[in-house]
């Protein structure tokens, strides 16, 4: 993708470690990515830069993503902005009501609107293209390698953690 033409996606999700890991995904695909760790902060970002797509978790303090979701579907330019779900809790007691409710509202249509935790890279990226109409490249080289940062993020201690964070430019 080019400079120029290159997509913005705004990842909303409460957790550090997948919020980084989710925009380091995507950046290696060549979008250019803005971060939000509830849906109260990603309504500031869209404010100050609307993106070309969102992917939103559903349980998050403050204000959840079915709240992020409804209030952008009242806002007929924000209405418009393409979105995926990615979430652990689309059949659980935490998120499951939402899922539903999402559905219900026929705010959550299509297969390629929802992508459960934990995330598979390739396949990942491979929705938002498709979402996007982007050209798709596989890399799976990559995905093993990112696979692995994965598996090694989970068992991460919060100074490995906070030295990753730094190493991005993100804050914990």
């Amino acid at each position: 993708m080019s400079e120029e033409n290159k997509k913005v996606i705004l990842v909303v999700d409460d957790e550090p470690d997948i919020r980084l890991f989710l925009k380091t995904v995507l950046e290696d695909a060549g979008f250019e990515v803005i971060t939000a760790d509830n849906g109260k902060h990603a309504l500031e970002k869209i404010r100050e830069r609307k993106p070309d797509l969102i992917s939103i978790d559903l349980v998050m303090p403050k204000m959840r993503g079915i709240t992020l979701l409804q209030y952008l579907q009242k806002n007929p330019e924000w209405a418009k902005i393409p979105f995926i779900v990615v979430t652990a809790h689309a059949t659980d007691e935490l998120g499951k009501e939402d899922f539903l409710k999402l559905k219900a509202d026929k705010i959550l249509v299509g297969p390629h609107l929802y992508i459960e935790k934990p995330v598979v890279p390739s396949e990942y990226v491979k929705k938002i293209k498709e979402i996007l109409g982007v050209e798709s490249t596989e890399t799976p080289d990559t995905d093993n390698l990112r696979a692995k940062i994965r598996d090694k993020l989970k068992t991460a201690k919060k100074q490995e953690l906070e030295e990753i964070c730094k190493i991005f430019g993100e804050k914990l």
